[in-house]
């Protein structure tokens, strides 16, 4: 599969170099001078990865404005945000949007192909995630007739239209993962990432790393747990193996 990669920025010279480093590796390109044109083109077909210079000019929406209004239309599509002003601030605040990677001008054609694969692979993993995930629901419905099932499954139903945080109890092998995924697979979030993390299995010395995240030096972000279900379902199993300290802070992230 040839990847289409949408390339925005103000500076013909570099729309050219970036366009001609794909273009040598086999991708398909386009490119956008500015947010209206990039609109244009999108407007078109949304493209696989986008490569979006932060300042944009001319008008008055710039790449953070692009990167929002590509998220919204499809979370899934790798958006990395490039510019030769950059700051720690900058990184961060476009890492929180949803970028996919921030480069700073000027970057080796190195730099960008290992982005660009690298987001590749990503969009890759998400398709057989989502394909993976669709068989797993499908093959694991819940089935009985009895009371105490039809009680579960309304429980359910009313469950997955609101935004309620949901405790389920029960011993191990009682189906409380199921439950969880049903709940998801029913609601407006079940096109977005369902993420089961086993408290019992995590790193003790990086409890916190591991749900929350935590921002490097140079202002790239690893991603916890929360972030990657973001807009989905986090189903945090064995929640009792976590200490009561980071209990008390994933409450308060709730």
């Amino acid at each position: 599969m040839i990847n289409e990669i949408l390339i925005v920025d103000d500076n013909a010279d570099i729309r050219l170099l970036i366009s001609d480093i794909l273009k040598n590796k086999g991708f398909n390109v386009r490119i956008a001078a500015n947010f209206d044109q990039a609109l244009a083109e999108i407007n078109k077909k949304l493209p696989d990865v986008a490569v979006v210079d932060v300042k944009l000019d001319k008008g008055d929406n710039d790449g953070i404005d692009l990167l929002t209004h590509i998220k919204k239309i499809n979370d899934d599509v790798p958006v990395i945000m490039i510019s030769g002003h950059a700051n720690v601030k900058m990184a961060v605040d476009s890492l929180k949007l949803g970028a996919f990677e921030f480069m700073q001008k000027p970057f080796s054609s190195e730099r960008l192909l290992n982005f660009i694969n690298r987001a590749v692979e990503n969009i890759e993993l998400k398709k057989e995630k989502h394909v993976l995930e669709s068989k797993l629901f499908q093959s694991y419905d819940m089935v009985g007739k009895s009371q105490a099932i039809e009680k579960i499954k309304n429980l359910i139903a009313k469950l997955a239209n609101t935004e309620s945080r949901v405790f389920i109890s029960g011993p191990a092998g009682s189906g409380k993962e199921l439950v969880a995924r049903q709940i998801h697979k029913k609601s407006h979030r079940s096109t977005k990432p369902f993420v089961v993390v086993n408290g019992a299995l995590l790193d003790p010395e990086k409890y916190e790393l591991e749900l929350f995240g935590s921002e490097n030096l140079d202002g790239s972000i690893n991603y916890g747990f929360f972030e990657k279900a973001k807009d989905g379902t986090l189903l945090i199993d064995e929640v009792s193996e976590i200490p009561l300290e980071t209990q008390a802070k994933i409450l308060r992230v709730l």
